[in-house]
């Protein structure tokens, strides 16, 4: 193969891993830490776990259960559902550390998935949450990953990942969706076709 092609082939190949990896990262983090109180003795008396479970279980899904989105905030005020870029970049270093003396193509591209996988879920998270009618809102890859996440507030034990849904699947964690949750994607106008009571009062 040529040297170029090669070269193509091995930074497609690496990118497509790593976001595999990334997704798993996500669903497992997601599943395992956020939505599970510990059960370790050391790490239920530590104040920063128990703020993970509590933050997002409790104080996030009580908020959005009953009401998917509500108004936008002001920057800053969006701590619980953005994702820090840095953070994600640190915590990436271990996989970076690791991959470099085997393949620094590798290693790079981790970081540069962090970054790619953060920039989208915090896009279409808080478009999700805070709508403000972005650019995107309309695409139907947007509506579809909105009615994914919108099942995992109904169903809490199921549609973990948000940017990259492959660990979902993977672990075999899809919610089914019954006719009043479409019904209730619809009203909230991320399922195609008006809900029935807006068909009816159309009538």
């Amino acid at each position: 193969m040529h040297p170029v092609l090669s070269q193509i082939a091995s930074i497609v190949g690496w990118f497509v891993v790593m976001v595999v990896v990334m997704s798993i990262v996500e669903h497992q983090v997601h599943c395992r830490l956020m939505h599970k109180k510990p059960r370790l003795a050391f790490l239920k008396n530590l104040r920063a776990r128990q703020r993970i479970f509590t933050s997002h279980a409790v104080e996030h899904h009580t908020q959005y259960r009953k009401h998917f989105h509500d108004d936008p905030v002001p920057h800053g005020e969006d701590r619980g559902i953005r994702l820090n870029l840095r953070e994600g970049l640190i915590e990436a270093l271990p996989l970076v550390i690791v991959l470099a003396p085997f393949s620094i193509t590798g290693a790079m591209m981790f970081p540069a998935v962090v970054c790619l996988h953060h920039t989208i879920w915090n896009l279409i998270h808080l478009e999700m949450h805070k709508p403000t009618g972005r650019f995107f809102s309309k695409w139907a890859a947007y509506k579809w990953a909105a009615r994914h996440h919108f099942l995992h507030h109904r169903y809490p034990d199921k549609n973990f990942n948000v940017a990259f849904p492959i660990g979902d699947f993977l672990y075999g964690t899809i919610a089914k969706p019954t006719e009043a949750d479409w019904e209730a994607m619809r009203a909230e106008g991320i399922a195609d076709g008006p809900a029935r009571g807006q068909a009816r009062r159309a009538a």
